[in-house]
């Protein structure tokens, strides 16, 4: 589901209790951060996400990131996805795959060559922890999550060719946290597969636009193919 869809499923299940502004159903961060700021994301806005739609078959870019990982043919991933299809893919192949949700757990989990770093938090791992608002950037435990995944990230990748797949989506506050999380990184080249032009690109994620082009040592940005 994308963004917009889950604020809809969200704000629409959550209507017959309470009236809430109208330009909320169609924003998840806004309507997220609404109850945020009431201190009920756990305990209100978590029992009206849809859960269960959430979750699935992996498709064929899951398949790919998990292969990638699997074959050690990427230093690492870094997901945006708190669904656990990546893990699912490579456990469908015997391949017992963990998400790691800091910098610490990226070091230790061995299962595959490479790991994977789900620095939005994960659905079947610390739920209650996942990344939905920009508020919940000041939170303690969201804060060391995101500081412990820059802090590997500062020390693993600077050099390495980044490959972007498809990550401009609606979920803005993710594409602000990374690039928060990506302040120090010099990368030696970076891709990204999407089906936007650069235009609408930098408009939805300035910041992120800004950091990845920014001190790249080889060809500087191409947006080579569609990825859905």
């Amino acid at each position: 589901m994308s963004a917009v869809r889950v604020a809809q499923a969200c704000y629409d299940k959550y209507k017959p209790i309470a009236v809430l502004p109208a330009a909320l159903r169609n924003d998840v961060d806004s309507l997220a951060g609404y109850f945020h700021g009431r201190g009920e994301l756990q305990t209100v806005f978590f029992s009206v996400v849809p859960w269960n739609d959430l979750v699935g078959e992996p498709n064929s870019g899951h398949a790919a990131i998990a292969d990638f990982l699997i074959g050690g043919a990427a230093a690492a991933a870094l997901s945006a996805n708190f669904d656990p299809m990546i893990e699912q893919w490579a456990n469908s192949r015997k391949i017992a795959l963990r998400g790691a949700l800091d910098g610490y757990e990226a070091v230790s989990f061995a299962d595959t060559p490479a790991p994977l770093l789900k620095f939005h938090g994960c659905l079947t791992r610390d739920r209650e922890e996942t990344l939905w608002t920009q508020g919940q950037l000041t939170d303690a435990a969201v804060t060391a999550r995101v500081v412990s995944c820059s802090d590997w990230m500062r020390v693993h990748l600077p050099g390495k060719d980044l490959l972007v797949a498809g990550f401009w989506t609606d979920w803005g506050y993710l594409n602000s946290a990374l690039a928060d999380a990506m302040n120090t990184q010099a990368f030696g080249s970076v891709t990204v597969i999407d089906p936007q032009d650069n235009v609408t690109l930098q408009g939805k994620a300035p910041s992120l636009w800004a950091r990845l082009t920014t001190g790249v040592t080889r060809p500087s940005w191409v947006t080579i193919a569609r990825f859905r």
